[in-house]
C-alpha cells in the first residue's frame, strides 16, 4: 500500500507540471549488467580506494573521500556511507553534461537535494515547480565544486524517514570527508560519466 501511494504522488506531480527529479523509484531497469562496475574498498576512516572496471579491465584505481565516519549507514545525519551495492538512477551537474549516456540534471539554482521529512525526503527536486520555496535540503548550485558533476543512486529506494538521504557519487570538496557521499577527484568523475550508462553498479566494502 505504502509503494502505491508513492507512485500516486509521483504520478500526480507528473502530470500536474512539478518537478520531481529523482523519485522514490528507480529507473534503473537494465542494471543486471554490462559489467560496469565502480568498487569501493581499504577504507581507512573518511577515506579509501575507488577502482573503476569495464567489462572486466581496470579503467582506473584512485583515492577517494567517503563519509566522515566511515561507513555502515545507519540513519539521516550519520555521515556515514552505505555498505553493498548501489545503482545510478540520474547524473547531475553545475557544468555542463560532458557527454554522459545516463539522464542529466542540469543544476540550477532552483534545485535542492531534500533531506526533510516529507514528501519529498531522499529527491533532487525543482523547489520553484514543486514550491517547496523553503527547503531546508542541500542548495546544489552553490555546493561546488562537489557538484559540478555528479551521480545520484537507489540509497534508501523507499524514501523512509530517516534511513538516509542523497547518497551521491561527486566531484572532491575541499574537506577529506564528505557527509555520506563518494567523493572522487573531477577528472575522474568525468570519466565515469563519459564511459558508463545506467547499468553501472557501486559497490562499498572495507
Amino acid at each position: 500500500m505504502k509503494r502505491i501511494i508513492q507512485w500516486v504522488l509521483v504520478v500526480t506531480l507528473v502530470f500536474s507540471g512539478a518537478k520531481v527529479l529523482t523519485s522514490c523509484s528507480s529507473n534503473d531497469d537494465n542494471a543486471a549488467a554490462k559489467g560496469q562496475v565502480l568498487e569501493v574498498f581499504d577504507v581507512r576512516g573518511s577515506e579509501a580506494k575507488a577502482r573503476l572496471t569495464i567489462d572486466g579491465k581496470e579503467i582506473f584505481t584512485t583515492d577517494v573521500y567517503i563519509g566522515k565516519n566511515g561507513i555502515g549507514k545507519t540513519g539521516e545525519g550519520d555521515a556515514k556511507t552505505p555498505t553493498g551495492n548501489l545503482h545510478v538512477i540520474k547524473a547531475f551537474g553545475v557544468k555542463t553534461n560532458p557527454g554522459t549516456a545516463i539522464p542529466y540534471i542540469n543544476v540550477t539554482t532552483s534545485i535542492f537535494a531534500c533531506d526533510e521529512e516529507g514528501p519529498y525526503y531522499n529527491q533532487v527536486i525543482d523547489t520553484a515547480a514543486v514550491h517547496h520555496y523553503d527547503c531546508k535540503g542541500e542548495d546544489m548550485y552553490h555546493t561546488v565544486p562537489q557538484y559540478n558533476y555528479g551521480l545520484t543512486t537507489d540509497f534508501n529506494l523507499d524514501c523512509e524517514w530517516p534511513k538516509g538521504s542523497n547518497i551521491f557519487i561527486h566531484c572532491k570538496g575541499p574537506k577529506a570527508y564528505t557527509g555520506g557521499c563518494i567523493a572522487l577527484d573531477e577528472d575522474k568523475m568525468i570519466e565515469i560519466l563519459r564511459r558508463c550508462d545506467l547499468s553501472l553498479v557501486v559497490t562499498i566494502r572495507e
